[in-house]
């Protein structure tokens, strides 16, 4: 863009501050997702992720997800609901990646290529990000075993 010195060019941005919307997701190691989409991500929506969690897999007692240290998976709303989870007979344990290794992180990797799909569109209605989102999402190919190469101790291989 060329323009005349000392003048800063205004650009009419087609963005919204206000049109977000949030995920949480979760891989197993057959590259099934668990995905719950929210206007934010929060602790109360973390829990409703569990919920959906524990629901996809009824057959399972013991869960161990692996996550950020985002705050909202932390604190006592998500203690106590792990804790009522239990009392159902299902066992929750959050492990917790060191802070700022993403690299670790095999949702991150998976993430990468949607989000730059993502954010290289206009969207201007809310209706039209969720279906994006969705889509976006649907149009990933997880391996399966991706887990167990990046954790072979936790897959039991050497």
């Amino acid at each position: 863009m060329v323009c005349p010195k000392d003048e800063k060019p205004k650009i009419k941005a087609n963005w919204n501050k206000n049109l977000k919307t949030s995920i949480h997701g979760c891989i197993d190691d057959e590259g099934k997702w668990t995905i719950t989409q929210e206007d934010s991500a929060n602790r109360e929506t973390f829990c409703k992720h569990l919920d959906k969690v524990v629901e996809n897999y009824p057959e399972y007692q013991v869960f161990m997800l692996l996550v950020d240290n985002a705050k909202y998976h932390l604190g006592d709303m998500v203690s106590e609901h792990i804790y009522k989870l239990r009392g159902q007979g299902k066992n929750i344990k959050l492990v917790h990646f060191p802070r700022y290794s993403s690299d670790l992180n095999p949702i991150e990797q998976e993430w990468r290529s949607f989000k730059k799909e993502i954010h290289n569109k206009i969207i201007t209605v809310k209706g039209k990000l969720i279906s994006a989102v969705a889509e976006g999402i649907a149009a990933i190919s997880t391996p399966k075993g991706l887990l167990s190469k990046y954790f072979p101790v936790l897959f039991g291989q050497n």
